[in-house]
């Protein structure tokens, strides 16, 4: 099992790049680029989770079986 870690170790560039990133969804401020990214990103991760669900039929439906 993976324990967490409630209180990660974090510098300021962690912390500005987590104030900056999350100022740039509120404010939906990306790039052409960054969009496109965003995109692929979603459909990849749709795909997963459709193939997990048709697999969900066996006892372990990540594994496929």
């Amino acid at each position: 099992m993976i324990h967490s870690v409630p209180n990660p170790p974090m510098d300021r560039a962690d912390i500005a790049r987590f104030r900056n990133n999350l100022e740039k969804h509120l404010r939906d401020d990306f790039s052409t680029e960054e969009k496109h990214q965003i995109e692929v990103r979603q459909a990849r991760t749709k795909a997963n989770a459709k193939r997990i669900i048709t697999n969900c039929g066996g006892k372990t439906p990540l594994l496929g079986y």
